[in-house]
């Protein structure tokens, strides 16, 4: 009897941790930053120049083998100046869960420089497998994950909804590549001051300096506030084997979802672009 009771105990103990853990990792829909008809706009810049912009935009989606999901689209341009030395054109479409806000579909239609493709990610995140499928070729590819996928994309979204999944803590995962997935590691390395275009010049606001620790170096600058907005990312983008430049891009446009309410005072001046 004793041993069945110290099962039971243990049992219980191990399904404990398991909700908690679970509560943890996935916000409930209803305490989301966000909701649908959200979008941002970010202005791209390379040492200091204005080189193009990026849209981000949460959608009602559809459901995907009977689970109900949000839509995240993205847009990447240069602008038609700088596209004439070099071309970025990407397109992105996201399927993510609404209950766990992890990403299922990845659609990628891009152009960067002289490379272009359109490629779909099927992601099963229980059993730890991505299809690619190469749209203008047909060809098809599996490879394995250790940890949940993400793009920068859900990756963003995902963040904002658990804070507390990086906090004093460093968040693994792995991150999507077009011929792979690559575990990769990031961590809130605490409060900056920070400017942005969004603020007069000679003004700063504090972030949370969210960083890639390790590999190529992702830099996240987050709202404080309850939005937890990315207000600056730093992309490290390679232009060929020899060259590599720092893409910047900077929040300067941002309109809530339909049902976001109480939107600070900084932001507001921003809906309007």
């Amino acid at each position: 009897m004793k041993l069945l009771r110290k099962r039971k105990i243990a049992f219980l103990t191990l399904i404990g941790i398991y909700l908690c853990f679970n509560s943890v990792m996935f916000a409930e829909s209803q305490d989301l930053p966000y909701s649908v008809g959200e979008k941002l706009k970010f202005t791209l810049y390379v040492s200091g120049l204005k080189v193009g912009y990026q849209t981000i935009e949460l959608t009602s989606g559809q459901q995907i083998n009977g689970v109900e999901t949000y839509v995240i689209k993205g847009l990447t341009k240069t602008s038609p100046f700088v596209s004439i030395f070099y071309r970025l054109d990407d397109k992105w479409t996201i399927y993510i869960e609404k209950d766990s806000l992890l990403p299922v579909i990845v659609e990628k239609d891009y152009e960067e420089g002289k490379k272009s493709g359109y490629y779909v990610y099927d992601i099963d995140q229980k059993e730890n497998l991505v299809i690619r499928h190469n749209k203008e070729t047909g060809d098809e590819k599996q490879f394995r994950s250790e940890n949940y996928v993400f793009d920068l994309f859900s990756l963003i979204y995902f963040l904002r909804a658990n804070p507390d999944v990086i906090k004093n803590t460093t968040f693994t995962f792995d991150f999507l590549q077009p011929k792979s997935v690559r575990t990769v590691h990031f961590k809130d390395t605490g409060e900056v001051e920070i400017k942005i275009p969004l603020r007069a010049p000679q003004k700063s606001i504090t972030a949370h300096k969210i960083e890639q620790i390790g590999g190529i170096g992702i830099k996240l600058f987050v709202g404080k506030d309850d939005l937890r907005l990315p207000l600056i990312m730093v992309v490290p983008t390679k232009l060929s084997k020899n060259k590599k430049i720092d893409l910047e891009l900077y929040l300067t446009g941002y309109s809530p979802g339909v049902d976001q309410k109480d939107i600070p005072k900084i932001y507001r001046r921003l809906r309007k672009r």
